[in-house]
């Protein structure tokens, strides 16, 4: 019972420095830069993990633009 309480506390203390360590104004001002380098380190991790063709939205807006062009075609067509 005790291994469990130590782990989820540790969980949730190492969960909120990362997510909010910047913003705590006690801490030392190293303490706060290391809290946003280690939340930009793991979203880099988290991102590199998901394929780009998954995740390129830059593309997703035009896919639909052939679709479109059909459609005006065929408006316009008698």
């Amino acid at each position: 019972m005790l291994k469990t309480t130590l782990i989820t506390g540790s969980i949730l203390l190492a969960s909120l420095y990362i997510g909010f360590g910047d913003r705590f104004t006690f801490l030392p001002k190293e303490m706060q830069t290391t809290s946003v380098q280690t939340r930009t380190s793991l979203t880099k991790f988290g991102t590199g993990l998901i394929p780009k063709w998954v995740s390129n939205t830059k593309e997703k807006p035009d896919a639909f633009e052939r679709t479109e062009q059909q459609l005006q075609q065929e408006q316009k067509a008698p």
